[in-house]
């Protein structure tokens, strides 16, 4: 099996994100889930989701969380749920970000996670004239 994967999100993101990646490299991203966070929702509640869903992960090779937004809601309720599992949380998240972790579910936790983020930086690039 590969690292469960859990994305954590504003709403709006997350699952368009996987939607987008899934039709990119063609595959049902297994052992992957989504949570996304409204505007005027109540931190406790989503908290509660977010637990059974990872409940339904296959966690036994560790877990990679990813957040949008560093110090947001999101970020704050994903790091409350790194508790009695291997885990690891970036924040960040775009879209060769996704692409990399997906391309690579095959390595260990922080393989992957050193992964994500080269993915996610060589995706900011810049170009001027």
């Amino acid at each position: 099996m590969s690292v469960a994967l859990l994305l954590v999100t504003h709403e709006a993101i997350g699952n368009n994100m996987l939607a987008i990646t899934r039709a990119i490299i063609n595959d049902e991203l297994d052992n992957s889930a989504c949570i996304e966070v409204p505007m005027d929702s109540e931190t406790d509640i989503i908290q509660q989701h977010a637990n059974k869903v990872i409940d339904d992960l296959d966690t036994e090779q560790g877990l990679l969380i990813i957040t949008d937004s560093y110090g947001s809601t999101p970020f704050n309720i994903a790091m409350r749920l790194q508790h009695n599992i291997k885990s690891t949380l970036v924040s960040g998240l775009n879209l060769p970000m996704l692409l990399r972790i997906m391309n690579y579910r095959d390595r260990p936790l922080e393989e992957l996670t050193r992964t994500a983020i080269e993915g996610g930086n060589k995706g900011i690039q810049t170009r001027s004239q």
